[in-house]
């Protein structure tokens, strides 16, 4: 019985051969690796249509198994494996699936394994691929889909507008310093959120926040942004705005995330979308300066 061949995705080894439970080897060149590039990142693997064949009784090159074929999938991760020698695996399993920038199949590279049909035997490495979803018989599979709907339902911390002068007066014309204050409840920048594994299809997967921008909305019709600031007080702060005119004003900043997702403790990744989340609203009170004479 050939023992279980795991992939090594950072290094492109030779193709594999099957062997059956009465030790006849396949077809030389049945099995298929996926092709790498010099940084050791998979860049296709196995196509949609390569995958089809499996359906049809057929390898990942269109030749017919020699009995019936049962198949079974694994994310190409690190963590899956913990006998796998590549921390960066779970890295590479995502960015294996993107072209371009854009992604591929379900977003996230699988290893496929294969073993006849009724054999309790070893399975067999048989070829990677973006395409898992639609490998026959396969269990659920992990999408960038799930991870980034996952992202976009975080419990977000909001961010409101902190001014100077205190207590949120100003005067016309005068500078009004602004600055963030996070909310207590919700995930702020770098708090991270462990999804429930069942959702995740027994994978633990945590989200990492991070803000891509900020807009401060003055509510007087003017913005300032996109920024990477958070503001500051005066003297030194670098998000300031002047009203021309008295009345009363709603400010806030509305804050762009975009975050970082791991699985079962492996490297960060970054996710392929960002969130944006309009914060409460700061009322600031603008008064006309009046010119009294004293003596």
């Amino acid at each position: 019985m050939v023992a279980i061949l795991a992939l090594v995705l950072a290094l492109c080894v030779a193709p594999l051969t099957y062997a059956d439970d009465e030790g006849k080897p396949g077809v030389p060149g049945d099995m298929i690796t996926p092709v790498t590039t010099g940084g050791g990142v998979a860049t296709g693997g196995v196509s949609e249509q390569q995958v089809g064949n499996l359906g049809q009784g057929k390898d990942l090159r269109g030749n017919a198994f020699g009995v019936p074929m049962v198949f079974s999938v694994r994310i190409a991760c690190q963590a899956a494996d913990p006998g796998d020698p590549d921390p960066s695996a779970c890295q590479k399993a995502a960015l294996g699936c993107l072209t371009n920038g854009v992604q591929v199949g379900i977003g996230l590279l699988y290893e496929i394994y294969a073993r006849p049909a009724g054999s309790s035997g070893a399975w067999q490495y048989v070829g990677s691929t973006c395409f898992a979803d639609q490998v026959p018989g396969a269990s659920p599979t992990l999408s960038m889909g799930r991870i980034i709907d996952a992202f976009h339902l975080t419990p977000w911390a909001t961010a409101t507008v902190l001014t100077q002068p205190e207590g949120n007066t100003t005067l016309v014309n005068l500078p009004v310093y602004a600055r963030i204050s996070w909310s207590v409840q919700g995930h702020q920048p770098g708090e991270i959120d462990t999804l429930d594994p069942a959702s995740m299809f027994g994978l633990t997967v945590q989200i990492r926040p991070k803000v891509d921008h900020y807009t401060y909305v003055w509510g007087d019709g003017t913005t300032t942004g996109p920024s990477r600031s958070d503001g500051g007080v005066w003297p030194t702060g670098d998000i300031t705005h002047s009203y021309p005119s008295p009345g009363t004003y709603q400010a806030r900043v509305d804050t762009t995330f975009t975050g970082d997702f791991r699985i079962n403790g492996g490297p960060w990744t970054q996710i392929p979308d960002t969130v944006t989340i309009t914060g409460p609203t700061t009322t600031i009170t603008v008064h006309a300066a009046k010119a009294v004479l004293v003596g």
